[in-house]
């Protein structure tokens, strides 16, 4: 795993924004069983974390970005306890997108159960622009992905994991 700066994160992106990036891949992407509630129960939080790094693991690397936090809920001790442990040291607003190679999948785990422990908003995705995970401080969360076999595979795990639809 890699800790990148936003100016990195462009660089890999071809000079395109993460933003600009994430915005593009929510519109052509499907969106898997529409929007629901992000788990409360940790088990469950662990359970989505597998589950999407599951997804998301193939020949192409994955980021995921952080783009809100200090919601009130988390132990910033516990997540820059864990970046020290890999020799990053950076403030989260200073280096907020992590990048994963295929052999990283545990270190995803961690690092996304933390963003839905703490409810932090953020987008993990993979650079090939397959599969999309955008959470939300509301209490939501979205999965969008192209390709029959992934969308089939996320529909029926998402089923598995009972997680009501937003809004309900």
């Amino acid at each position: 795993m890699k800790v990148l700066t936003e100016e990195d994160a462009r660089e890999l992106l071809n000079g395109e924004s993460l933003d600009s990036f994430i915005s593009q891949l929510s519109n052509r992407l499907e969106l898997l069983g529409g929007t629901r509630w992000t788990p409360v129960n940790s088990g469950r939080q662990i359970a989505l974390a597998r589950l999407f790094a599951y997804l998301v693991k193939g020949d192409s690397r994955i980021c995921l970005y952080v783009t809100d936090w200090s919601i009130g809920t988390e132990v910033l001790d516990l997540f820059y306890g864990y970046r020290r442990s890999i020799g990053e040291g950076r403030l989260l607003i200073d280096a907020p997108v992590h990048l994963f190679d295929r052999a990283d999948e545990e270190a995803l785990v961690s690092l996304l159960s933390m963003v839905f422990f703490f409810s932090w908003d953020a987008s993990v995705f993979d650079l090939a622009g397959r599969m999309l995970l955008r959470t939300s401080h509301g209490g939501w969360l979205e999965v969008r992905g192209s390709g029959d076999k992934a969308i089939a595979e996320a529909l029926f795990e998402l089923e598995r994991l009972q997680l009501p639809a937003w809004g309900s």
